[in-house]
């Protein structure tokens, strides 16, 4: 369960920004759109947040910068190699901030207990990582890492930092941060090492956080489901039935591919995803296609076959979909998804949306936070206030903000609102005066 967000110092952030999961207090839809934090019953957390603001207001930035987090704890002990650079892009429209690490943190919920991480990093070297724990909402610091203002070259990597662990963390602390080096994690080479509790910390970062986005493989992750577990292909079917596209079976399958052609499609999906459980479809020379099954309309019995590379550019984004949409649901994890209305009809957005604030449905708590330029959402039927957010530039920088710091009516049409500006994040286009010279 995510709590919150903050990034500084990161593409068109600069200043701390911080995109919050927690409920306002607030009894609007409050069955269906939040759930009570564990051990917490005063506080809850919603299921859902949808991101608003014009084309290069930094929306997807706050999206890249989850993604880089987790991808930096995901591969810093193992594909970062000594030397390597880090994908740290800090704030460069200030002299000082392009100088400046970038900072992250995460306030999260894992089997019951709530953790605070975050890490400071330039391009070159992690400059502090943190990890606070809660168990029984007592406070207590796991590990901390500081590095020295001044370098030792003399010094193994991990001796240039002050280190500290708390009493709550157990394990060879000591000896594994011994392998950390200046461009890697603690809590990667800890959960490399299987360090009996950080391994837990690693494995939500890398199994709970999914990410949509144009460079993730979810078409290869669906596909490989489907394969593997016919009761998860019925569940892919049927959202596909009721999405009124004409489709009323599929079938996963292997095709035969000259090995020149595999080998570069190998290196592709590899580089195109940080996991390889999922980036990872091939088997041995196949290639995976799907096929799809329509029913033929003078006919109760005959159907007629399309490769899903023939349907349309929705069938196929909605297909690419379902994989991660219900594994997420099913399993209880985050979604997070750039661009949701990428060629999807609105009633088909608003329909998936709703399925995370259906507790019938989302019977495990997942959450789901999107991008979109899809006004038709802002709908109090399927927010609350505090679910929708907003970035805007100011001074060219990215600012984050809620459509709950407004106090929206009830009554009042928040589309409308939007659209004339009432909670600003909109482009202010004076007309296009493009006109060829005389």
């Amino acid at each position: 369960m995510l709590v919150e967000f903050s990034v500084e110092n990161y593409r068109s952030i600069q200043e701390k920004q911080t995109l919050s999961m927690v409920a306002a207090d607030n009894e609007t839809m409050l069955d269906s759109n939040t759930f009570c934090m564990p051990n917490n019953d005063d506080l809850r957390l919603v299921t859902s947040a949808v991101i608003y603001g014009p084309n290069a207001s930094g929306k997807s930035n706050l999206i890249k910068a989850i993604f880089t987090l987790r991808q930096i704890i995901v591969n810093s002990a193992t594909r970062i190699k000594p030397g390597d650079k880090l994908p740290i892009e800090p704030f460069r429209l200030n002299s000082e901030s392009s100088k400046q690490p970038t900072i992250f943190e995460v306030i999260f919920i894992h089997q019951g207990t709530r953790y605070e991480y975050g890490l400071s990093a330039t391009q070159d070297k992690i400059h502090e990582e943190w990890l606070i724990a809660y168990p029984n909402e007592q406070q207590q610091n796991w590990f901390d890492r500081k590095k020295h203002i001044v370098d030792n070259t003399q010094l193994q990597d991990y001796e240039n930092y002050e280190w500290s662990f708390g009493k709550g963390i157990k394990g060879g602390n000591r000896k594994i941060r011994t392998f950390t080096r200046y461009n890697s994690l603690f809590l990667s080479h800890a959960a490399q090492n299987d360090h009996p509790q950080l391994t837990e910390i690693y494995q939500y970062f890398r199994e709970q956080i999914n990410m949509l986005a144009i460079n993730v493989n979810a078409k290869g992750f669906t596909f490989k489901k489907c394969q593997e577990d016919q009761t998860f292909r019925d569940k892919v079917v049927k959202l596909l039935n009721e999405s009124d596209i004409g489709i009323s079976n599929i079938r996963p399958e292997l095709i035969n591919m000259p090995e020149e052609v595999m080998q570069i499609l190998k290196i592709v999906m590899t580089k195109a995803i940080d996991n390889p459980e999922i980036g990872s479809v091939m088997d041995d020379e196949k290639l995976p296609r799907i096929v799809t099954i329509h029913k033929m309309n003078d006919s109760d019995h005959e159907t007629y076959e399309l490769n899903m590379d023939e349907e349309s550019d929705g069938t196929q984004r909605l297909f690419e979909m379902s994989g991660p949409w219900l594994d997420v649901l099913e399993k209880g994890e985050i979604l997070i998804v750039d661009e949701l209305d990428r060629s999807l009809h609105p009633v088909l957005s608003k329909a998936l949306i709703k399925m995370f604030n259906d507790p019938e449905i989302n019977k495990n708590n997942a959450q789901l936070i999107f991008t979109t330029h899809d006004t038709t959402l802002l709908d109090g039927e399927i927010f609350r206030p505090d679910q929708i957010w907003f970035t805007e530039k100011d001074n060219s920088m990215t600012k984050l903000y809620s459509l709950f710091d407004f106090r929206p009516r009830e009554d009042e049409s928040l589309q409308k609102g939007y659209l004339l500006g009432r909670y600003g994040a909109i482009p202010f286009i004076n007309g296009f005066k493009v006109r060829d010279k005389e």
